[in-house]
């Protein structure tokens, strides 16, 4: 199976972002923990409104759709062995070119792990 060149693209943006959506996850738990709502000393408008709930709906919203992606990569990550998890993990978090990396197996094979686990993740986001 062949990904279409869209989901391909998107899906092997999300895997290599994958350190910096659980960095993104970690600064939105501290934003919650350690946040206050900007006061500039200005009206607002005549109506009442509660800034604080608003903006929880929002950061909640961010970061169930970073958890969705963290989630749907580690799944297709950990059903792979530790040698193909390794070179995923060099290959796609690390940012790392497949044919630089030393491991015993050849660059065809390399494709075909790249290729699975991309499939996989595409599977996990709904993406096909």
């Amino acid at each position: 199976m062949q990904l279409p060149k869209d989901v391909y693209f998107r899906v092997v943006n999300i895997a290599e972002s994958y350190y910096v959506l659980l960095h993104r996850l970690k600064e939105m738990e501290n934003s919650v923990l350690n946040g206050t709502a900007r006061k500039d000393g200005q009206p607002r408008g005549s109506g009442i409104s509660n800034t604080t709930a608003t903006r929880a709906e929002k950061i909640i919203e961010k970061q169930a759709e970073c958890e969705r992606k963290v989630r749907a990569i580690e799944r297709a990550w950990h059903i792979l062995g530790p040698l193909y998890q390794e070179f995923i993990r060099m290959n796609f978090f690390e940012h790392q070119d497949a044919r630089e990396l030393d491991f015993p197996m050849s660059l065809e094979e390399k494709k075909e792990v790249r290729a699975f686990f991309l499939i996989k993740l595409a599977q996990n986001l709904n993406e096909i």
